[in-house]
């Protein structure tokens, strides 16, 4: 008893499994976790060491350097970029990709314990390293919380709040808050005041410092009780800072409000900020827990802010969404549900026009079990509805047919011949199960090497080879096992049938047929027919070179984002006053619907296929929303054009989402050990890019020398005016961002204190020189004998000696000089050693891969000295990594199906055959993408593995059933055209259900190089399975035309 017969004996066991996928389908639907792209683990962690007041070199040798040597001493390492600026290190490690996720985490405490294992070694100057290994995590919801009428300290209360709030919520992950504008207070001290009052800065330093701290007082045992005993006296407010009273000046009642301006401000310069359509804004970026459903959570935390706002929140305060995962995805799942159903009633209608209506009936019944039931098995797998596992389904809609087309077309064949209807729903399933079941697995062992690829692009479309998987296997069950059953229900086999002969012909008709005319004709002509193919294929090959290169396209959204970059030392008041003059503008134009501008970064990775700045008090971005993804892409180069004009002093640059996750399409990295040979050979490049005209909005990532003032300090004069070097750089950093000396709490706020130098018009000194350095120990050594008499005898005033033992000292004085020079504000390195990229991006018209092709020839002939190696990065590098991993695992594909191949027909010339039929498909595919226009990147590769699977599947059915017929005694010409005939249906069927099955995704996109690629292939490689397959049959096995045998007079037997 096979497993049709036992299906057809219990039926009912068999309907209610149906009724269980079916009902758990819809279920496992609508419960599932959604997301919009795939889960992907982020393998890379960045290390941060600030060291305030150390130039990018110093950082480089005393902290980077140190850092890296340790770091690099650990395994499963892929690389190390670094990037020294001025004040602070920031070191990227990556893991290698084919680091499992379950060591993941203890790669990370390695790290921590690398970097741990050094800070001794670390200047004394430069602050505890943080390990950062959680910035890969995607923040699906970006809300913009704008203010009308609210200071920033306010608005952060309430995005607290909101993040309190949300954290409690069942299935977020965690709450991320950029934006916030930090108050401060701000202490103005004035020269001339403290000089008349006899105040040095370093009795106000004492002051403020002993007044703020915490001082441990004990407890106090009072019978069984022991009492915590608490010193009173923190500050409460500004006029309590006003009020001190200076240390050694309690006699004189000085307070500091006597010879200090004290107010409250806000940190100064400012590092982030954000805007939403010129509202000032804070951004609120949440994240979801692994497994969860984005639209349920989106829902849920619209309506806790809802509630928030009727509750709590005033008016004033309103939540923007930037950026909202759960609206996409629903609106995702709709197209798809539309596709999906434009597929299943694509195939239906094709299977009905070519089979009739009961077998349409029959066939698409299974289809919607087969698609509802894979939703189940996923569902128990932990599977996600997402961009990938949703388009797989119709990239799998025409494969999961052609089972059941196999086993419907038999059944019919069969009670057409007049065979009892018994026999007929068994016959085929006995002859053809293990032949099936080999050719679905062969379909699915095609896009194994894309499960089994570790890389970032390799983990990101890996549901296509699960949802294929479980959809493919589970079509195969159910053609074994339900599609009998319905047949034996929808089929009546007519009375005149049932006594019929036996060897009644059911392919007589026109277009059978005509097949088999064409098919003798093939035979006939075999070697001409032959080469003549080998020419398409040829031709084929040469058209490659025509059709465009790329890694992956962009990706269609209605938003895009705006990257804008001044050189390094640019005044953040500048850039914010650009990026307000952009804002306006593009607030202008009707296609735009709204602005997000943010300072200093990324608010957050809210989105996966998106790259993250790095931050900068140079660099700002805009977050743009047009009315639709076609208004967006028709304004790209005018927007770009206008841009790049009006701000020449920047490097404004368009961005959209996509997977590719370098930040320029095309970079050239050099490295070397000086900066100077460096900088001079990527300049050269450079220049080579600019001259191009495939490139534009070229740059490099170390960005133009910076202006910076050296202080020169001469012990000798310093020590004349009592001076220390430590009394320079305190005065100097007085004057410019402020001498942090504490902070106190308003609430819940921690404030920080500054200690600021001011004139006495209350405005920084405008020329450094200016700037009053004071000592921090007052010293004595000016009085003397002479003093004294001057003092007596009214030659000087006491107001003279206060000043001349606490007054300051211009800088000019205390020093030899300031000096104006220029520094490298960035030095970057790439695996130990100093590198520098010249960047560029393709020019409208052209890819990544044409600008590196017109670019290398010229680049390559640039001498490098000894010691410097090149190498191109950006998408030829995402590209080439890419395809290696998915091409490594290739082999593993191909022995497991040769392996089943020679287990089916116990032969090497079968799959031999079938395997020689693989590369004429190209034909199609070079054909497809050319009329199509699409790119042949990653996505195409992984159709044309697909579209192998796909005609060996047909091969298989084929040449199993020439091997079935040829055992049945009949003469082997004639077995080869029976065959072929009998399979003529089923094979067209499972190409065109597959071709047209695709139609939905041809203009997607992603996955429209995926459909052009399987859709033009498959049709080439139905008529090579047709046509050329049984001609390459009779030339393995000899098989020769009868008409050309008697010819030649020869008889032969074929027994």
């Amino acid at each position: 008893m096979n497993f049709t017969e036992y299906a057809l004996k219990n039926r009912a066991l068999v309907y209610f499994f149906v009724c269980v996928l079916v009902i758990g389908g819809v279920y496992s639907f609508f419960t599932m976790s959604k997301l919009e792209d795939p889960a992907i683990t982020v393998k890379q962690a960045m290390i941060v060491t600030a060291y305030p007041g150390a130039s990018a070199y110093q950082v480089e040798l005393e902290v980077t350097d140190v850092l890296e040597k340790s770091i690099r001493t650990m395994g499963d390492l892929d690389h190390i970029e670094s990037r020294s600026m001025d004040d602070v290190s920031e070191i990227l490690v990556e893991i290698g990709s084919t680091v499992p996720l379950n060591e993941l985490q203890q790669n990370w405490d390695i790290l921590r314990r690398k970097v741990a294992n050094v800070q001794s070694q670390l200047p004394a100057g430069a602050q505890p390293s943080m390990v950062l290994d959680d910035f890969g995590d995607v923040y699906g919801m970006f809300y913009a919380m704008t203010s009308d009428g609210f200071g920033y300290q306010k608005m952060m209360d309430y995005a607290e709040l909101v993040r309190r709030t949300v954290l409690d919520i069942d299935g977020v992950s965690s709450v991320d808050i950029y934006g916030e504008r930090q108050s401060c207070i701000d202490i103005e001290i004035q020269e001339s005041k403290m000089a008349n009052l006899g105040v040095h800065p370093a009795e106000i330093i004492l002051t403020l410092r002993g007044q703020n701290a915490t001082v441990y007082s004990g407890y106090y045992n009072s019978g069984e009780k022991r009492v915590r005993v608490g010193v009173d006296g923190a500050f409460s407010g500004i006029d309590d800072i006003k009020n001190l009273l200076i240390k050694g000046h309690e006699n004189d009642n000085i307070r500091l409000g006597d010879v200090a301006q004290v107010s409250k401000g806000y940190v100064d310069p400012q590092r982030e900020g954000l805007v939403y359509d010129t509202l000032p804004a804070i951004a609120i970026s949440i994240a979801m827990q692994k497994g969860g459903n984005i639209i349920q959570l989106g829902k849920k935390i619209d309506d806790k802010l809802a509630e928030l706002k009727e509750s709590i929140i005033p008016a004033g305060i309103d939540f923007q969404k930037v950026f909202f995962q759960p609206a996409r995805v629903k609106s995702a799942i709709n197209v798809f549900m539309v596709n999906l159903i434009e597929s299943v009633a694509i195939v239906i209608i094709v299977v009905m026009l070519a089979m009739g209506f009961r077998s349409g009936y029959i066939i698409g019944i299974g289809l919607v079990v087969v698609v509802l039931g894979s939703f189940v098995i996923l569902h128990m797998m932990n599977g996600t509805l997402q961009r990938v596992s949703l388009a797989s389904f119709i990239v799998a809609m025409g494969m999961l047919v052609d089972n059941a087309i196999v086993i419907t077309d038999g059944i019919m064949v069969d009670l057409k011949r007049g065979i009892p209807k018994p026999a007929a729903l068994i016959n085929i399933t006995k002859k053809t199960a293990w032949a099936l079941l080999g050719a679905t697995t062969i379909g699915i062992l095609t896009f194994l090497p894309i499960f089994m690829s570790p890389d970032t692009t390799g983990e990101y479309v890996r549901d296509l080879f699960i949802v294929l998987a479980v959809s493919l296997w589970l079509s195969w069950i159910l053609a074994l096992a339900y599609v009998p059953i319905q047949a034996d229900r929808a089929f009546k086999q007519k009375p005149q049938q049932a006594g019929a002969p036996a060897d009644t012909n059911p392919f007589d008709g026109p277009i059978y047929r005509g097949f088999q005319r064409v098919l003798k004709f093939a035979v006939f002509y075999r070697w001409g027919l032959l080469i003549a193919t080998i020419i398409m294929l040829v031709v084929s090959v040469w058209g490659y070179r025509f059709i465009k290169q790329g890694f992956f396209p962009d990706l269609s959204y209605n938003q895009l984002y705006i990257e804008y970059k001044m050189p390094y030392g640019t005044n953040p008041e500048a850039v914010k006053k650009d990026l307000a003059s952009i804002e306006k503008y593009l607030m202008s134009r009707p296609e735009i619907t709204a602005v997000t501008t943010s300072l200093g970064g990324t608010p957050s990775r809210y989105n996966l296929v998106r790259t993250v700045a790095e931050p900068s008090l140079s660099y700002g971005e805009l977050i743009v929303d047009f009315t639709s993804p076609e208004t967006l892409k028709d304004s790209l180069q005018q927007l770009q054009a206008y841009l790049s004009s009006h701000y020449p002093q920047a490097y404004v640059r368009m961005k959209q989402y996509n997977l590719m996750y370098m930040d320029f399409p095309v970079q050239f990295m050099i490295s070397g050990p000086d900066p100077a040979v460096l900088k001079d050979l990527c300049a050269q490049v450079e220049d080579i890019m600019r001259a191009d005209s495939t490139a534009i909005l070229v740059t490099n990532n170390w960005g133009a020398e910076t202006p910076a003032l050296d202080v020169r300090y001469k012990q000798q004069i310093a020590r004349d005016a009592n001076l220390s070097r430590e009394d320079v750089g305190l005065a100097v950093l007085a004057a410019t961002d402020g001498l942090p000396i504490g902070s106190y709490y308003e609430g819940e706020h921690d404030l920080p204190i500054y200690l600021k130098s001011v004139n006495d018009r209350g405005e920084r000194p405008e020329q450094i020189n200016n700037v009053p350095v004071w000592s921090m120990l007052p010293s004595t050594a000016g009085l003397s004998l002479n003093t004294l008499q001057e003092l007596m005898t009214g030659m000087v005033s006491e107001a003279d000696i206060l000043k001349r033992l606490v007054g300051s000292t211009p800088l000019n004085q205390a020093s030899s000089g300031v000096e104006v020079g220029w520094e490298v504000p960035v030095v970057r390195r790439y695996n130990g050693q100093r590198s520098i990229a010249a960047q560029c991006n393709n020019a409208p018209g052209f890819t990544a891969a044409a600008v590196r092709n017109s670019l290398l020839p010229k680049i390559d002939s640039i001498q490098l000295p000894p010691g410097y190696t090149t190498a191109w990065q950006g998408e030829y590098l995402a590209s080439t990594q890419s395809q290696y991993y998915l091409f490594k695992n290739v082999p593993i594909a191909i022995v497991l199906i040769l392996a089943i191949l020679i287990a089916l027909f116990r032969d090497f010339r079968k799959p031999l055959m079938i395997l020689l039929c693989l590369p004429l498909a190209i034909t199609g595919v070079v054909a497809g993408m050319l009329l199509a226009g699409k790119e042949f990147g990653f996505v195409a590769i992984v159709g044309a593995l697909g579209l192998v699977g796909m005609m060996i599947k047909n091969g298989v059915v084929l040449v199993d059933e020439v091997d079935s017929q040829i055992r049945s005694g009949k003469d082997p010409f004639l077995a080869l055209l029976d065959a072929s005939t009998s399979r003529l249906r089923p094979v067209f069927l499972a190409a065109m259900t597959t071709i047209l099955g695709m139609i939905p995704l041809v203009n997607d996109d992603m996955f429209g190089a995926l459909a052009v690629t399987i859709m033009g292939g498959l049709f080439i490689g139905t008529i090579i399975t047709l046509v050329i397959l049984p001609v390459l049959y009779s030339l393995f096995f000899r098989i020769r035309h009868p008409e050309r045998d008697k010819k030649r007079g020869i008889k032969i037997n074929w027994s």
